[in-house]
């Protein structure tokens, strides 16, 4: 989304923020054990079968503007996501109407561009997953996503609305999107066809590249006329429009997409996000469990985004702001549900509010106990950016994204966390037989241990060893598979 990006829940939000309700009125109800059927979390996995983790940025919110539909990343800026800031992951934009400009049509000049860019994060060892972005359906109403070809408004009224967001209440903007779900009524299943075969364009002239990991199919996917008010307001509803367009709609349009996908790559990860909005608040995503065709074990990611509207509509966090503790609840709660890896493909906010840095550090703290990568919003410059264009200059706010993490696991990861406050960085992880490659571990030495850090393993002796990277300030810890379990420190030398 954009700088202002939530607006249109701030339409609604006012009664949420600044209204009556307690947090305990906004609980969505726990999953019962039933539901809980998934084993321990489950990763995405290198071709040694290292357990990944992610650290990255949105490329870019400035593509969206761009004829090129490029945005402003340059060679230069790749390498500076991995050099100075530890990054491992990008989240690039592209748009349905750059791929098919015309039905059937795909266009090769985009792709070449495309290309290169991929080539730029590959060389700084960047692996990317490519995020077919929409907001508000396409360009012809205001924003971004679908061709102008595949608009059917049925001629209802639009007004441009001065907050980008607002305009996904417009009739025309709904009914575009109520036209794009109606796939079982017959007259616009085509739309869903075109969707899914220029995902498979892509897929077939992306599938071999070495920096792309996966695809995200569809971002924030909007409900049209299914978006329910209750929910708007911050309450669960799981009998109500929302839920039904999740199971009846959504659901069958990814799998339809991931069909579509397979028939060309089977190798790729496959990324899906819940519906628009209120997932982000911490609401139930109402998704049912969807299924991977490739054979073998599925490769299929949950990729939720997090914006907290209370600060977005009064630019102050406070302990009060339910959003992160709940989201973080309820995403737990649905990765397990899914049986599925878990990103955070989208979460940032305007670091000049009030507790913008305490919120930054809840954020990023979940997603630790959660054990999930990140990719932050987004890579523009301005307030809600770590880093300046016009002054090659960091903002603040990058002393939050930059933190030690586990890039590589040779094993499953139990459990991982960085305390910003202590700069102490614990790992554990459980071998797996067969997986040798060594863990990697980000550690930012220069930036936060000047005077160096000390490693402990908890594990014998002569079963382990490592080896520091200072050119990517990575550690290398090769341990013995033969050995079950492994706890790992990472602190900054005593004084």
């Amino acid at each position: 989304m954009t700088m202002q990006r939530m607006g249109i829940l701030c339409v609604f939000g006012f009664v949420f923020v600044l209204g009556s309700c307690s947090d305990s009125e906004l609980d969505a109800p726990p999953l019962s054990d039933e539901e809980l059927t998934g084993d321990a979390p489950r990763f995405v996995t290198d071709s040694d079968g290292r357990a990944l983790t992610f650290h990255g940025v949105n490329v870019s919110n400035s593509a969206k503007g761009d004829p090129e539909r490029t945005g402003h990343m340059t060679a230069a800026d790749a390498q500076r996501m991995s050099g100075q800031w530890g990054f491992n992951f990008v989240r690039y934009l592209i748009f349905w109407d750059a791929v098919e400009p015309e039905p059937g049509v795909y266009d090769e000049a985009y792709f070449a561009r495309v290309e290169q860019r991929l080539d730029w994060l590959h060389e700084a060892n960047i692996v990317v997953m490519l995020d077919m972005h929409q907001d508000v359906y396409s360009q012809v109403f205001c924003c971004d996503g679908a061709p102008e070809w595949a608009v059917r408004d049925d001629d209802l009224a639009f007004t441009q609305q001065d907050l980008w967001s607002a305009n996904y209440f417009q009739p025309a903007v709904a009914r575009a999107f109520d036209n794009f779900w109606a796939y079982d009524d017959g007259d616009h299943a085509d739309l869903q066809d075109h969707y899914a075969d220029a995902w498979a364009a892509v897929a077939e002239r992306f599938g071999d590249h070495p920096a792309v990991i996966g695809y995200d199919v569809m971002n924030e996917p909007y409900p049209g006329s299914d978006m329910d008010i209750v929910e708007l307001s911050g309450q669960a509803n799981p009998n109500g429009s929302l839920a039904r367009f999740a199971a009846n709609k959504l659901a069958p349009f990814y799998q339809r997409v991931i069909n579509r996908i397979r028939e060309v790559d089977t190798e790729r990860w496959i990324f899906f996000e819940p519906h628009y909005g209120t997932v982000g608040l911490g609401n139930p995503s109402y998704l049912p469990v969807l299924v991977d065709p490739r054979v073998g074990e599925d490769r299929l990611v949950y990729a939720p985004h997090l914006y907290s509207l209370r600060y977005e509509a009064t630019m102050r966090y406070t302990e009060s702001d339910p959003t992160v503790e709940r989201w973080e609840r309820e995403t737990g709660n649905q990765a397990a549900l899914q049986r599925s890896p878990l990103l955070l493909g989208e979460w940032g906010l305007d670091w000049n509010g009030e507790g913008s840095a305490k919120y930054m550090q809840d954020v990023v703290e979940a997603a630790d106990r959660l054990m999930a990568g990140w990719a932050y919003w987004s890579f523009d410059g301005g307030s809600w950016s770590f880093w300046q264009f016009d002054t090659e200059s960091e903002s603040p706010s990058v002393e939050y994204v930059v933190r030690a993490y586990p890039q590589r696991v040779a094993g499953r990861p139990t459990s991982f966390f960085y305390d910003r406050d202590s700069r102490v960085f614990t790992l554990s992880f459980d071998s797996i037989e067969g997986v040798t490659a060594p863990t990697e571990i980000y550690i930012p030495a220069a930036r936060y241990y000047a005077d160096g850090y000390e490693l402990s393993v908890d594990g014998p002796a002569d079963s382990w060893s490592s080896e520091w990277d200072a050119e990517r300030e990575v550690l290398r810890l090769t341990t013995d598979p033969a050995v079950e379990t492994w706890s790992v420190q990472i602190a900054p030398v005593a004084d």
